[in-house]
This record gives structure tokens, sequence and C-alpha cells, in this order.
């Protein structure tokens, strides 16, 4: 059976990895959000990748909607899957956690891959950008050859650099948990519980014309339109996709507010239509 590649964007970083890696194994591409409305995620294919961004490295790096993702897998027994994440330098233990629920589920993680891209939390030059694209096209070679091979024991999460910030994770932790309680306006409650109300911050100034794009690029439904103008439903994955994509720049709020998105950024080779094929 052929390749799958299950992705999930926000700035178009790991939609672009995605899409390169199943041009190169010739694998259908599937967003994970266009099958998240299923009680379990089955698949017929013999090898399956799973490429996503990292978010609060220093937590766990791994998306809300990752961890739903990965818990909804089925049927994973004799399969060759392998993981590739995005980040801008440190992937922290996404992989690893993704690991520990794939086995959870009857699986395995034969391999994971850590591609460094541009960050929409820090700024950074137009030529460093172009470096880290160029980087991950040199590197795009090597990787689809191991994946091909069906190669395993690979893991590029940096486990020394994991040791020497160990000590530090729970101080990094709390401070999340600070930052999505005063975004969201909430306490006493999970990082992940908070996290989805993060989007209590979220509003838009007089330059929104009601496109409705930030509904469109939502990858979790959290946005409805009402009189022309977006309506957050507390159901955020902080992937700041309605941030990045509004052609105003009307959005504010949510990290952006607690000035860590200085710019706003996505990936030059995509475009916004691309972000709503999921749905």
């Amino acid at each position: 059976m052929p390749t799958e590649i299950y992705y999930f964007s926000g700035t178009g970083n790991s939609l672009v990895v995605a899409r390169d890696i199943a041009a190169k194994t010739n694998a259908a591409l599937i967003p994970i959000p266009s099958v998240m409305d299923r009680e379990r995620i089955t698949s017929e294919a013999d090898t399956i990748g799973i490429v996503f961004p990292v978010y609060h490295a220093v937590v766990d790096g791994m998306p809300l909607i990752l961890k739903r993702f990965a818990g909804k897998l089925d049927n994973l027994k004799s399969k060759y899957i392998f993981a590739v994440c995005t980040c801008q330098g440190w992937p922290g233990s996404a992989i690893s956690r993704l690991q520990k629920i794939i086995s959870s589920r009857g699986g395995g993680l034969s391999a994971g891959f850590v591609v460094v891209m541009p960050s929409n939390a820090q700024p950074s030059s137009e030529e460093a950008r172009q470096t880290r694209f160029d980087n991950w096209k040199k590197k795009l070679g090597s990787l689809t050859a191991y994946v091909m091979a069906k190669k395993s024991g690979r893991n590029e999460t940096n486990l020394l650099f994991n040791l020497i910030v160990a000590p530090y994770t729970g101080k990094g932790r709390k401070d999340t948990v600070r930052l999505f309680e005063k975004l969201s306006g909430r306490s006493g409650l999970s990082l992940e519980e908070l996290e989805r109300f993060g989007d209590n911050s979220y509003r838009v100034d007089e330059t929104c014309n009601g496109c409705g794009i930030c509904a469109k690029v939502c990858p979790a439904h959290d946005i409805l339109m009402k009189d022309k103008k977006p309506m957050w439903q507390n159901r955020c994955e902080t992937c700041l996709a309605c941030i990045n994509w509004c052609p105003k720049n009307a959005i504010h709020g949510g990290l952006a507010e607690t000035d860590r998105i200085p710019t706003k950024y996505h990936h030059p080779d995509v475009k916004a239509a691309d972000m709503v094929l999921w749905r």
C-alpha cells in the first residue's frame, strides 16, 4: 500500500516539509484536522509519516491536536512509522512523547527527524530564513532515502541537550502556565485546558474587513463569523494561523499580546488557500 503522510501546520512550515517528503516518496498527503472527527484513525498504508511543529518545547513540544490524533491511531502493528517535527532549534521531548503514545496504541516509532525552520515567535532576517530553507532541501534526500529503505533507530532529538535543560523545564512549565492563565483569564486549570481558552485574549481592530480567512485557516473550527467579525470559541490550538494569515493584520492577542510574537510569519511557498484544503 502507498505511504501516507499526516501533517499539522499553522504557518506552513510543516506543510512544506510534508509536501516535499510526499513528492519524493509518492505518498498521499493528509491534513491531520481532516480526520479528527473520527473515533479511531486507521490506515491501510504500510508506511506512515507524521509531520508537525513543536509548540512550547520547554513543556513537551507536542501540539494539542497531535496528542489527540496519536491517541486515536489504530491498527499500527507491523507498520513503519516515522515522525518529522519542525522547530526553531530545540524540539524538546516532542518525538519521545509521540513515541510513547504510538507504543501505547500497539505500534512503534521507527525514526524521528528534526527540521529547523524559521520561527513565528522570534524575528529573523530573510537571509537566515533562506539558509534554513536551503538546509531543509539538502536534508530532504537523506531523510527520504532512510524512510524508503525502512531503516529504524534514528532519533534526532538531542538527548544530551535535553539533559542539560532538564533542570529548567519545571520552571518553564510554570511560566507557561502563568502565561496562559493571563491570556485566558482563568486559573486552576491544566495547561492543556488553559491553551484552549487562550483565545479569550483575541480581538480585531477596525481594519478587519470581514473576509473570514481567519475562520477558514483555523484547524480547530475555533472561529465563527458573526456580523462579519470573528468570534473565538475556546477551542484554540495556539497555532497562530488566524494572526499570521490575516491579510489586514487586524487580529491581536494571544502570544502576540505578550510581545512573544514580534513579527508575522508564514512560509513564502504556502498560500492561505493551501491551508484550507482540509475542509
